[in-house]
């Protein structure tokens, strides 16, 4: 089997690669972008014969059918900017090979125009899971395989941050993604379920604390990170949930920094003028900062969630509650959100290639979550790659 990775230089790519070539019945992995040096470098790092790097330029849909018609590839991974995810997505349904992406839950378009992708794909006898990288991805498989486990769902409550494993100054963060990236989840507003219904609140508003295991008190907000959820959740297998909301964790006294931030207008856009020049509080901060903010080397980051799924088990109340702590990986150097994120989409490509996702058209990772017997071969693919997922059950009996 062949697979094409689009932005296989990036962080999360590269490690899609690192993964995928691993597989027995894997004998080609194409790696696919701009910037020759970049894809040479992942390439002299994972050292396989496997890998093979392609020069393409993603936002040539022409360019990418021939691409992937040529390539006789399986499966098409696209680990692109969210802007650009579009074409990848058209390509490969045109090409009629199966496609998974990571970001196409930011994607407008994709988001107005779901149903005209899915009768596309449905057409063209290809699966297509989109969002499918840690949060949204994981996340949402788990929400599935909770709601699977229950009657009727109440509620679902998503907390996942990507951070340092020590808060530094100034902002107790490190990035390994844009920082422009980190300004645009926290300003404007966020879409939860509420009442059964999509609501917008304000980003980073509703803020409370948590407590994870061997790491202390952390704090979580709201932000517009519920992925494929805000599509599924009318979906039968999410059985009538009426709540559900995804929070960004962070060190205690962030959010309150960012708020600073905020009020004084350094988070704004919109240009002003300074000495003759303009050019805007946000763009000034993001050059500022950057360089101070990117994590070093030597330190390690941890990607952390927690996903509760709450309802009714015949006569009781019950509460489905999974935990991830994932760290740096220090022997490969692969950042724990690369490797939560990559391996994610890895698996579940691998699990399109082997023929378990079947259906055709748009397969939201909800669906296939709420498959118990193949996510239950998912959850124990992570195992095997030392990222683990805690299982808790709590249940009462309700008062009749």
């Amino acid at each position: 089997m062949r697979v094409l990775i689009l932005g296989g230089s990036g962080i999360q790519g590269s490690a899609v690669a690192e993964d995928m070539v691993k597989n027995e019945n894997v004998i080609d992995v194409v790696i696919a972008g701009r910037r020759k040096k970049a894809l040479e470098l992942v390439a002299s790092w994972i050292k396989s014969e496997k890998l093979k790097i392609e020069c393409v330029d993603v936002s040539d849909k022409e360019s990418l059918i021939k691409l992937i018609k040529e390539g006789g590839f399986d499966v098409v991974i696209s680990s692109v900017p969210w802007r650009v995810a579009i074409t990848p997505l058209e390509a490969s349904i045109e090409a009629g090979v199966n496609f998974l992406d990571f970001g196409l839950y930011q994607n407008l378009e994709f988001d107005k125009n779901i149903s005209k992708f899915d009768e596309n794909a449905r057409n063209a006898g290809v699966s297509v899971v989109p969002s499918c990288g840690v949060a949204p991805g994981l996340t949402n498989m788990l929400a599935g395989y909770g709601a699977s486990k229950l009657d009727k769902v109440d509620k679902i409550h998503i907390f996942v941050g990507g951070i340092p494993e020590k808060p530094q100054p100034p902002l107790y963060y490190k990035t390994v993604w844009s920082l422009e990236g980190v300004w645009t989840e926290y300003t404007g507003k966020c879409r939860i379920i509420r009442d059964g219904k999509i609501t917008e609140v304000e980003a980073i508003s509703g803020l409370e604390s948590l407590e994870f295991p061997g790491v202390g008190k952390l704090e979580a907000a709201y932000t517009d990170g519920l992925g494929t959820l805000l599509h599924a959740y009318k979906d039968p297998i999410l059985k009538g949930v009426e709540e559900a909301y995804e929070k960004t964790l962070r060190y205690p006294g962030h959010y309150e920094k960012i708020k600073t931030l905020k009020e004084c207008g350094l988070l704004d856009t919109e240009p002003i003028e300074i000495n003759g020049a303009e050019i805007s509080p946000r763009k000034f901060l993001t050059t500022l900062l950057d360089p101070k903010l990117k994590l070093e080397k030597d330190e390690r980051d941890m990607t952390i969630f927690r996903v509760e799924v709450i309802g009714r088990k015949g006569d009781n109340e019950t509460r489905y509650r999974f935990d991830l702590i994932d760290y740096r990986d220090e022997k490969t150097g692969i950042l724990s959100m690369a490797r939560t994120t990559g391996y994610t989409g890895s698996i579940v490509a691998q699990k399109m290639l082997e023929g378990k996702i079947k259906e055709k058209g748009i397969v939201f990772p909800e669906k296939i979550g709420a498959n118990e017997k193949l996510f239950k071969e998912i959850l124990k693919e992570y195992s095997k790659r030392n990222i683990r997922i805690k299982e808790e059950f709590q249940q009462r009996q309700l008062m009749v």
